[in-house]
């Protein structure tokens, strides 16, 4: 289980507990009521991301393990996080798509060193 799974669970108990305060509080002050129903839509929103997030994780790891053990296992769809929002003009250097991994190997800038 991930910290971001984790974090899923705590906003989804948030939002749940917040959607119960606002039908609670509905009857006397309606508009305490939608601020509630706001940030629990908010929270829900947050929790829905972060397992997303847990899957690509839990995903990249699996993907990381079968190339470990020798096996050649299909680059994920997306093939990384960076082009996913990229459109698929730039990629990180964890990407599964064994090409754009070491094209984004070869564009990264050098380390410096001091000495």
């Amino acid at each position: 289980m991930t910290r971001t799974l984790h974090y899923a669970h705590a906003c989804t108990t948030g939002a749940l507990i917040l959607t119960a305060g606002a039908c609670y509080t509905a009857i006397d002050h309606p508009w305490l009521a939608g601020s509630g129903l706001y940030t629990a839509c908010f929270l829900a929103w947050c929790a829905g991301r972060l397992r997303a997030d847990h899957r690509r994780t839990v995903a990249e790891c699996e993907w990381a393990r079968r190339r470990a053990l020798g096996e050649v296992p299909p680059p994920l769809t997306p093939c990384c996080r960076l082009s996913e929002h990229a459109n698929g003009t730039v990629h990180d250097h964890r990407c599964t798509d064994p090409f754009h991994g070491i094209v984004a190997q070869l564009h990264a800038e050098p380390e410096e060193h001091t000495s």
